[in-house]
């Protein structure tokens, strides 16, 4: 016999998955589904936290139970590709938002990435896409910072300033300051969020990420930038296109 909790799970489930309950709507507050279920608090909060296990919600603090947009997100990543081209295949409610970019010192993980020394100067820009209201893929990407010098020197514009405007791609800026990427390497992997990732994108408990590293570099073998992408991983997909 199913316990209370259980039986309302499965109708505010059912309502969810018909469309009563939108993605980006709010399920009713926890004394209204007291009221109308004639249950205690923490009957309703074991409904909801069922719910939430399961991906379907996301308790946001001073906003409510907000139902998550379930639909998959295709990155539309090809190797290559300055960064996903996003907005023109994800739709009108898609949008980009740089968040930081400036000059840093290489840690020993993108040291070696970089192919440089650690503690040596980087520039290091972060960025969040948005499908809707909900990020769906985080950015961080570091260029050496001699690249990022020249393309400010030869182009006019400087990559680690986060309101400079980008009138093509950072790989068109590479090629205009005498760059020429030949050559990307990505690897997939997943893992489970860390509480900042989990956090910013409103990951639900059980829902891991995707992990894409990514090393560019010209003909000689000459590492011009990388990058880690992080997108939730019950939603992204990723497709590619390899000339055979």
């Amino acid at each position: 016999m199913a316990r209370k909790y259980e039986k309302i799970a499965r109708e505010l489930r059912e309502r969810i998955t018909n469309g009563t309950y939108p993605p980006g709507s709010t399920l009713p507050a926890l004394p209204e589904l007291m009221a109308t279920y004639e249950v205690a608090r923490e009957t309703v909060r074991s409904a909801v936290s069922a719910l939430a296990n399961e991906g379907l919600v996301t308790p946001l603090s001073g906003v409510g139970t907000v139902v998550r947009d379930l639909g998959t997100v295709d990155m539309h990543s090809q190797p290559g590709d300055a960064h996903p081209a996003w907005g023109s295949t994800t739709g009108d409610d898609s949008k980009i938002e740089t968040v930081e970019a400036s000059y840093d010192v290489a840690n020993h993980e993108v040291a070696q990435r970089l192919g440089i020394g650690r503690g040596d100067r980087v520039v290091h820009r972060v960025r969040r896409y948005y499908k809707g209201r909900h990020i769906v893929l985080l950015h961080d990407q570091w260029l050496p910072g001699e690249v990022g010098a020249r393309i400010h020197s030869e182009t006019g514009y400087d990559p680690a300033d986060k309101d400079a405007h980008e009138r093509t791609d950072l790989y068109s800026f590479m090629r205009e300051a005498g760059y020429q990427p030949a050559q990307t390497t990505e690897r997939v992997s997943t893992r489970m969020p860390d509480p900042d990732e989990r956090d910013v994108m409103s990951i639900p408990p059980g829902v891991p990420v995707l992990i894409t590293l990514r090393t560019t570099r010209d003909a000689s073998q000459i590492e011009l930038e990388t990058s880690t992408f992080v997108a939730t991983g019950d939603r992204a997909e990723q497709t590619y296109t390899v000339a055979m």
